[in-house]
C-alpha cells in the first residue's frame, strides 16, 4: 500500500491538503464523460483536485486526471492543457484548468505543514500529523466559518510521543480496520472530534 495523493487546497495563500470531509464535494470524472484510471499506487482513484477559496466561495481551480488510453475529453466545457513535460511530475495526469465554482455544503478539514516523523506510507495522512489544522464550513458553496484545530493536533501529538510504541501498537493491532481508516477521508475516521452534523445559524 502506498500513501495517496490528496486533493490540494489553497486558502490565503497557504497550501492545504485534505483531512476529512463531513460528506464528498461531489466531483466524479465520470459524471462529465472522462474515465479515471490509476497510473500509479500513490493515486488508486486516477484523479485529484486542486480547490481554492476565493471572495469566500470554494472553487475547484484545476482536476488531474490520467486515463492509458490517452482519452481527455472536454470537461464541463474545458479542453485537457497539452502534455509537457510537467506530465511525468504528475505521475502522467493531465491537467484541466477548470475555475468551478462548487455548490458545496459541509465541512472540510485541512492540514498544512507536514511533520515527517508522523508520515504513514498508506492512504492519506492523520490530523495530528500537520502543524496547522483548520476546519472550514460551507453552505451552498459560501465560507461561512473557519475553526483552528491546530492546538488539538499539537495535544494528540503529545499523547503520542509519550508512549509512541504502544501507540504504533494499537494502530496496527488491526490491519483491516487500519487499512480502511486510512483510505477514508471520513469525519468518523480522521476528526472525530468535529460534529459533522453541526451548522452554525446564519
Amino acid at each position: 500500500m502506498t500513501a495517496q495523493i490528496s486533493d490540494a487546497y489553497i486558502i490565503d495563500g497557504k497550501k492545504y491538503s485534505i483531512v476529512a470531509l463531513s460528506k464528498p464535494i461531489g466531483v466524479d470524472p465520470e459524471d462529465y464523460g472522462l474515465e479515471a484510471h490509476a497510473s500509479c499506487t500513490a493515486c488508486w482513484r486516477g484523479y485529484w483536485c486542486g480547490y481554492a477559496v476565493e471572495n469566500e466561495e470554494l472553487i475547484m481551480k484545476r482536476l488531474f486526471l490520467y486515463n492509458a488510453e490517452g482519452k481527455y475529453p472536454d470537461f464541463n466545457g474545458v479542453q485537457v492543457s497539452p502534455a509537457s513535460k510537467d506530465v511525468d511530475a504528475y505521475f502522467g495526469h493531465r491537467e484541466y484548468k477548470t475555475n468551478m465554482k462548487m455548490n458545496y455544503t459541509g465541512k472540510i478539514v485541512l492540514g498544512a505543514d507536514f511533520i515527517d516523523k508522523y508520515y504513514i506510507h498508506m492512504g492519506f495522512q492523520r490530523a495530528w500529523a500537520y502543524e496547522k489544522l483548520i476546519e472550514l464550513v460551507f453552505r451552498d458553496g459560501k465560507l461561512i466559518e473557519k475553526i483552528d484545530h491546530s492546538d488539538y493536533a499539537k495535544e494528540l501529538r503529545k499523547l503520542i510521543d509519550k508512549d509512541p510504541d504502544a501507540f504504533w501498537k494499537e494502530l496496527h493491532d488491526d490491519i483491516p480496520a487500519f487499512v480502511d481508516s486510512s483510505f477514508s477521508l471520513d469525519m468518523k475516521e480522521k476528526a472525530w472530534w468535529v460534529d459533522p452534523m453541526y451548522e452554525p445559524e446564519e
